[in-house]
């Protein structure tokens, strides 16, 4: 069984055809799913769009507390789910890959598969910009942290029940969550899999990035100091 989360805030605009992609991707392979949305306050109707749909496969979670990585994390804590997994609601990552990264969970290959930006930019369409601040991030990530994975922040990864657990006691509540759990899997011994994904950075027209560069990259500093300090209270 698979539970796929979606973090939302205020997706509106995208969220029937993110979710309608994402559901006949799944359709078309003989997996066992379902899709969670972990809806972060939204605004504008995002919610009432997805329940429009009336789509028996995909379930609503309000998650009051702010921030993407207590989305997720909230969704993770109430899964009990073989695999679990998440991807963001604008698609940047070919859904295709779902099935894939599934395959390797499956197959015993790692307890976590995280899909990477960095490996083959042949398969990224994204601006110089964006992957050269991905690369200056991740020097500085394995500055501080030592994390060996070249792409923490690709939203897009797939985890067994060793993994999840890992990921119920995150407590980083934004973009920075991934780091954190990356770092408690590493500390306790999970293997780690990273994989190069397909990745659009525009698949939908006008639809903006809500990471901000500089301000959080000075917040990604501050996020890594607390977590490198926070380490002796990680448990398995």
């Amino acid at each position: 069984m698979l539970d796929l989360c979606i973090p939302t805030y205020n997706e509106a605009d995208i969220i029937a055809e993110s979710i309608c992609t994402i559901e006949k991707t799944l359709q078309s392979t003989s997996l066992e799913w379902r899709i969670i949305l972990a809806d972060n306050g939204s605004t504008d109707g995002t919610i009432d769009i997805v329940e429009a749909l009336l789509l028996p496969q995909t379930h609503i979670l309000a998650v009051p507390q702010r921030g993407k990585g207590a989305a997720i994390v909230a969704v993770t804590q109430m899964s009990n789910a073989e695999i679990f997994g998440f991807i963001d609601a604008d698609l940047s990552v070919d859904p295709q890959e779902i099935e894939v990264f599934v395959r390797h969970i499956e197959h015993g290959d790692a307890d976590i598969v995280v899909g990477s930006r960095l490996i083959n930019t042949r398969l990224v369409q994204r601006n110089f910009l964006r992957t050269f601040s991905s690369r200056l991030f991740n020097i500085l990530r394995r500055v501080i942290l030592g994390i060996r994975v070249a792409d923490s922040q690709c939203g897009f990864k797939m985890m067994n029940a060793r993994g999840r657990k890992i990921l119920t006691q995150c407590t980083e509540t934004g973009w920075f969550m991934d780091i954190e759990f990356l770092y408690r899997a590493e500390l306790t011994g999970l293997v780690i899999q990273e994989i190069p994904v397909h990745w659009e950075e525009h698949r939908f027209a006008g639809h903006k990035s809500k990471l901000r560069i500089v301000s959080d990259g000075w917040e990604a500093v501050l996020a890594m100091t607390r977590i490198r300090r926070s380490a002796r209270k990680f448990t398995v």
